[in-house]
């Protein structure tokens, strides 16, 4: 349910679609309000509305961490704040750890603050917005701008109005704010992401409300004939515009044939007749992550491409993401990728302009179904598919936490790979990389480091445009971001692994959400081979991991992994031969002419510290029973090892020379008590 406030700051955005200021006059008729004052609450972000409307909003609680204002909450608290100039915002975004759930730490709610419900001229300005937010407008629509802002509640002075229960009008409020000096609006994510027709025209994707249960079916009443009228002759009208063929809708609830739970497909959606069903089936309230990539042709005439959500045309060669391509729909979005009867409204991957992706033509957006099943894909032309050619790949992937992830980035995909499945917020994983791919002009690149042909050394930072000498490029990027990955093996300390070409990263995600990598490439196109992805959960160890040791062999690492800074317990048992009439344990050792069991030695090797010694991640502090430093009977040592970095423990010895050596040590690993 919706929760008490607690102040925050709120965060600036630019606001994504442009507002069109209307005259009050106008806005009265379009939304039917009793009086200009009513209207000047607020100025809409179209002109007209067509009949069609939002079902009243389901309650969409917060489920994850954002905290960033997202464009719909930001535009709609600007015009509230213009059409108020006495008023102020008290926030829009919440930080992730302050309070409980609250759509605010998902950049959704926005308080609008300046008041006091104990002043006349405050509830009076209040009630002017209420009014206009939930009047009829001229179609009979009720709640109208709620339903095309995607306000789910609002709370204002002990009292809570909400979309998912409007038949029971304004309640009592009984959380720890009473929302006497603001007004909270929550919105839903089609609302928050200006997705919906307040700012597009387009019904959007709100998710509708339970409605109560339908009365029960009344007897017809009696047939009375109605007195005949004379014919009259009709007068003559002008020609009915071109017949629309109607947009792709929604299956109903179990119209679909059932399939295995959906968790990660890609499929081909054809530009010409026809749709594309997936194979599995999405879960009713399962978040699916959908991409889309690819271009096709419209229309037989030069210049008539469309992507997911942009388009150019014969004589206009721009990319739109609104375009109407029929004449009886002049103000009409065409074109879009429908999902189940819905339009995606993707983001772009790059924002070239306009909201449209000019480089790879990929788009992302969420879904989550109100139904179980499987569901159709479809791209809309309302003029005929019949000269379309080409077709999309979408991808949709559950939106849920998986222990282990493995995939492949080619370095040709300029848009990325996304994972198969999420990384879970407050988690901590270890994410390893591993290969190398050619970027094209005699470059070899791995994760972090590369090397050419003219300069065969590999380096960190390389720059592959002249203009820009001190980028660095060709790094593999998180959510287009550059992370820094540390080598797995690093010998002349230069922050490259030039042996296995393996890098390591400690992730913990402030959302549960997947991961997108890419090889950071101004050009791509010239690019070949990929790079190995595997993602595993590092949680608190349960038991105990034994590894074996051979002491002739190079290190070898733990399998499992482990969390920095949290106290571990080894145990390491057994002896072997360092070298011709010398034997040592985990800490000590003793040679033929000195039976002696010695903790230091130092005419085995001058300057090596734990000569001998079992070492874990280069160290070694082993204590024998009871606190002795050696101990010559069991040969079984003790340590209390705290990780100072996540990841595998490394386990060898510490022997500049291991041709000699013979033996094994057993280690065991378990988590420390007390």
């Amino acid at each position: 349910m919706p929760e008490s406030y607690s102040r925050s700051g709120s965060r600036t955005t630019p606001v994504l679609l442009t507002a069109l200021l209307i005259t009050l006059s106008l806005l009265t008729g379009l939304v039917g309000l009793a009086s200009p004052a009513d209207a000047a609450a607020m100025r809409t972000a179209r002109a007209w509305y067509r009949p069609a409307i939002e079902p009243l909003a389901a309650y969409q609680a917060q489920t994850t961490c954002s905290p960033r204002a997202k464009p719909g909450v930001a535009d709609f608290a600007a015009r509230l704040l213009r059409a108020n100039p006495s008023t102020r915002s008290m926030g829009i975004v919440r930080a992730c750890g302050v309070g409980v759930r609250s759509e605010h730490k998902e950049g959704r709610a926005f308080d609008w603050g300046g008041l006091d419900a104990g002043k006349k001229a405050d509830r009076v300005r209040v009630q002017r917005f209420l009014r206009w937010l939930l009047a009829k407008d001229k179609f009979g629509n009720k709640h109208a701008m709620a339903r095309r802002l995607g306000v789910q509640y609002v709370i204002w002075n002990r009292r809570i109005w909400g979309s998912y229960a409007a038949d029971a009008g304004w309640r009592p409020y009984r959380g720890a704010s009473p929302h006497r000096d603001h007004v909270h609006i929550s919105f839903t994510w089609a609302g928050a992401r200006a997705k919906t027709s307040f700012w597009t025209g387009k019904v959007g994707n709100v998710g509708a409300a339970p409605r109560p249960a339908p009365l029960p079916t009344l007897p017809p009443r009696p047939t009375v004939p109605r007195p005949t009228t004379p014919t009259v002759p009709r007068p003559t009208v002008p020609p009915a515009p071109p017949v629309v063929p109607p947009r792709p809708v929604p299956a109903p609830a179990g119209a679909l044939l059932p399939g295995p739970a959906l968790l990660d497909e890609t499929l081909t959606v054809p530009a010409g007749a026809g749709t594309a069903l997936t194979t599995g089936a999405l879960q009713q309230g399962q978040t699916y992550l959908v991409e889309v990539s690819g271009t096709y042709a419209y229309g037989s005439q030069p210049g008539q491409v469309a992507d997911a959500e942009c388009s150019t045309a014969a004589t206009d060669s721009s990319w739109r993401r609104t375009r109407s391509v029929h004449p009886a729909q002049p103000r009409e979005d065409h074109l879009d990728l429908y999902v189940d009867g819905v339009d995606l409204y993707a983001d772009a991957d790059v924002d070239g302009g306009g909201d449209c992706d000019l480089r790879t033509h990929t788009y992302r957006d969420t879904l989550t179904p109100s139904r179980t099943g499987r569901v159709t894909l479809e791209l809309w032309d309302p003029t005929t598919p019949a000269d379309n050619s080409g077709a999309l790949t979408v991808r949709i992937i559950a939106v849920a936490p998986r222990p282990e992830l493995r995939w492949q980035v080619p370095a040709t995909a300029a848009a990325g790979v996304t994972s198969p499945g999420a990384l879970e917020a407050g988690v901590t994983y270890l994410m390893t990389v591993t290969g190398t791919v050619d970027a094209g002009n005699g470059v070899t690149a791995d994760a972090e480091c590369s090397v050419s042909t003219a300069d065969g050394v590999w380096q960190r930072d390389r720059s592959l445009v002249s203009t820009a000498p001190t980028a660095d490029h060709l790094d593999l990027l998180l959510d287009r971001r550059d992370m820094t990955f540390r080598p797995v093996s690093d010998s002349d300390g230069d922050g490259c692994d030039t042996d296995g070409h393996a890098y390591r990263l400690v992730l913990t995600p402030n959302r549960t959400w997947p991961a997108n990598l890419r090889v950071d490439d101004p050009d791509w196109t010239d690019n070949a081979g990929e790079l190995s992805v595997h993602v595993q959960r590092v949680d608190p160890p349960v038991g105990t991991e034994t590894v074996t040791v051979d002491t002739s062999a190079a290190d070898v690492e733990t399998r499992r992994s482990y969390l920095a800074g949290k106290p571990l317990l080894l145990s390491a048992a057994g002896s072997y031969a360092i070298a011709p009439g010398t034997t040592a344990d985990a800490e000590c050792s003793a040679t033929a002419a000195d039976p002696t069991w010695r903790a230091t030695r130092s005419t085995l090797y001058a300057g090596g510290r734990y000569l001998g010694d079992v070492t874990v991640d280069g160290r070694g502090d082993w204590v024998g029973p009871g606190g002795a430093r050696c101990d010559p009977t069991t040969h079984t040592y003790t340590w209390t090892y705290t990780p100072d970095r996540t990841g595998p423990l490394l386990l060898g010895v510490a022997d500049h020379d291991r041709s000699d050596n013979s033996g094994t040590v057993t280690v065991t690993i378990s988590p420390a008590t007390g």
